[in-house]
């Protein structure tokens, strides 16, 4: 009976996890709240390269870059994720997104993160950046992970991929890693 609960009680806050995160991709941002992530994607920027050995060298030669400071998810077995993202290089102004995933098996836990992805390409940039439409991790393109060793060095074996993807600074629990469904949607800035 009292696992009973417990199980519902998860899949409701699931749920409502889902419903907030789902709201927040679908909204357009505020000046002010476009403003508050431009100066958290920078703060986000500046820590990864402070603790990451090399990683100047992988922004030198990069067509573009979008931070992505918080990403939040949760699930129960059903999974969801959402955050905000901007393009702080790459285009003439910064472009905004947000970013949401649901994912389905083997997931539990609530988890935020902080992620970065490099577009080595001026073709992938330009597809990830044209138009109004959603872009899909796995369907548009794919994303090579980029792994930081013991000492803060990167590995450089996905380096070179047209997109590559750092994700850091994780705090909570969550049994799931995968990017593959990840959708990116442009979004307006209104006054």
């Amino acid at each position: 009976m009292l696992t009973r609960r417990i199980r519902a009680g998860l899949m409701t806050a699931v749920l409502t996890l889902a419903v907030i995160l789902a709201g927040q991709a679908a909204a357009d941002i505020t000046a002010k709240e476009a403003t508050e992530l431009n100066a958290q994607a920078k703060a986000t920027l500046a820590k990864f390269k402070a603790d990451t050995k090399g990683s100047d060298a992988v922004f030198a030669n990069a067509k573009g870059t979008l931070v992505c400071p918080k990403i939040t998810k949760g699930g129960l077995i059903v999974g969801v994720e959402g955050g905000h993202c901007v393009l702080t290089s790459g285009s003439a102004k910064p472009l905004y997104y947000s970013t949401s995933a649901v994912k389905a098996g083997l997931l539990a836990g609530v988890q935020s993160y902080s992620m970065i992805l490099v577009f080595n390409s001026a073709e992938a940039l330009k597809k990830f950046t044209s138009g109004t439409q959603e872009w899909e991790v796995g369907a548009d393109a794919s994303v090579a992970v980029a792994k930081v060793g013991a000492g803060g060095a990167l590995d450089t074996t996905n380096l070179k991929s047209d997109i590559v993807s750092f994700i850091f600074g994780g705090k909570g629990l969550m049994a799931d890693v995968s990017l593959e469904g990840s959708r990116f949607k442009k979004q307006e800035v209104k006054a």
